[in-house]
């Protein structure tokens, strides 16, 4: 039997408490992020990684955390040959594939199960936790890439983490049917070109993004993504198809929108997020409501049905800036009014299609933040009036722009114009022939848009 000795630091376990504590409503991380934290040479607390995951195992003895692996794939990426695709030539490719982390030792592995969940085991058979402690003590050693799949759980006052299991959260997607009817004509004769060493640059940023930014929500959405897959798959063989596929969604939808939550409108003034600039700025800016109507799955592509609507608050006196917001096509949302001020904003739907998280984080991420300093762009006068002393300049203004190169190649949107009713452009539910076009028209203008505003940002908070 396996005895867990008490972290060497006797302050490591307040502080992985207290650091779970801030990661939002799903008070979870990953292991990786953890040995970035506490492990990396730029760390302030310089913990030894061995000494880190001998206290995390620890602290699961204890039941402070659980620790879940889901089931453990890998991406890689092959150059293959396609034809007969909507919008693109016939040529190579690079296509994602998916495969164990470690054959020899998960290649016997149940599909839809979690690899480890230690919310799952008796700790009081001291003999069947010890064994479980060993055999996850030794998977951390001989497959290094497993800690970007190892979660770290706090339950004490989060939401629920589920991905195998029956959902619990209070979530439901409505499962409306919708047709989508794409507002372009595309030229067969045009279609479009990518030489192979352009998509293997534009494939090293999104792998430079995983390496660094990968966070427990890509882990548990991607995981989930995986699992819905899998049942599909499966589909003539399953009685319950139909129940299972759709709870699988809603935690799917559930999960992607907490960690829009998390990562956009949740998020607190910090000078290395440019997401907070409006609440640094403490602008009178309200995401109203953000919702999935819904989600169809067609093999590993993903159709979404959103809805999201904001606001400014301006106060009535203004009429010239309310009535120039009403003509360009902005509504007023009456039930969000209050005392002297009128919400004025857009209420808006959008339909994609996607074939993995991260495009569906960078593209949402930009058409919220598009449209949110658009409607900053046109209420300018009203927030030169309301802040004076914050002193913005015209690029300020118009910091909309960064994001309408993203904005016009890949959706119906139009600098002239707001249009309520948002439809990706590349309407194919082909995932390879989709993630070359998001790697195409979106990646190469993360990397720029990304240190853009991050500089920006970061230079402007400490003039502040």
């Amino acid at each position: 039997m396996i005895k867990l000795q008490k972290p060497v630091n006797g302050e490591l376990v307040s502080q992985i408490i207290s650091y779970l504590k801030k990661k939002g409503e799903i008070r979870a991380t990953l292991l990786s992020k953890l040995e970035k934290r506490f492990c990396e040479s730029k760390s302030e607390f310089k913990v030894k990684k061995e000494d880190l995951i001998s206290c995390l195992l620890f602290m699961m003895n204890e039941r402070i955390v659980e620790i879940i692996i889901p089931e453990p794939f890998q991406i890689n990426w092959e150059e293959r040959f396609l034809k007969n695709l909507k919008f693109l030539k016939d040529s190579d490719y690079l296509v994602r594939q998916f495969s164990n982390l470690n054959e020899n030792i998960f290649d016997s592995y149940e599909k839809n199960a979690y690899f480890f969940d230690s919310r799952l085991l008796d700790f009081k058979n001291r003999d069947a936790s010890s064994e479980a402690i060993k055999n996850l003590k030794v998977i951390i050693k001989k497959v290094p890439k497993i800690k970007s799949k190892i979660i770290i759980y706090y339950p004490p006052s989060s939401k629920p983490l589920n991905i195998y299991e029956t959902f619990e959260g209070n979530y439901n997607i409505e499962f409306l049917d919708f047709k989508v009817n794409p507002e372009f004509n595309l030229n067969p004769l045009l279609k479009i070109e990518i030489p192979l060493d352009q998509q293997k640059s534009d494939l090293a940023i999104i792998q430079s993004y995983r390496k660094n930014y990968m966070c427990m929500y890509i882990t548990l959405i991607e995981s989930i993504h995986k699992a819905i897959m899998n049942v599909q798959k499966k589909k003539e063989k399953s009685k319950n198809y139909n129940e299972i596929l759709k709870d699988l969604i809603r935690k799917f939808g559930y999960y992607c929108y907490m960690y829009v939550r998390s990562d956009w409108i949740d998020v607190k003034p910090n000078p290395y997020r440019w997401e907070s600039f409006f609440e640094f700025f403490d602008l009178p800016f309200k995401i109203i409501d953000l919702s999935f109507n819904n989600i169809r799955f067609y093999g590993r592509t993903f159709e979404f049905w959103i809805r999201f609507n904001y606001c400014i608050f301006i106060q009535k006196k203004f009429k010239n800036i309310i009535l120039k917001l009403k003509e360009l096509g902005f509504e007023e949302f009456e039930k969000e009014n209050y005392g002297d001020y009128i919400a004025i904003g857009m209420d808006h739907e959008i339909y994609e299609v996607c074939p993995s998280i991260e495009y569906f984080y960078f593209l949402n991420k930009y058409i919220f933040f598009y449209h949110l300093f658009y409607l900053f762009f046109h209420s300018f006068p009203y927030i030169e009036k309301l802040k004076p002393q914050v002193k913005f300049s015209e690029k300020e203004q118009k910091l909309y722009r960064i994001f309408l190169p993203v904005m016009e190649s890949m959706l119906n949107v139009q600098e002239k114009r707001i249009i309520k009713k948002l439809i990706f452009n590349y309407y194919t539910f082909n995932p390879n022939e989709l993630e070359i076009i998001y790697h195409k028209f979106l990646l190469d203008e993360v990397k720029f848009i990304e240190k853009k505003m991050f500089n920006y940002f970061l230079i402007r908070y400490s003039k502040c």
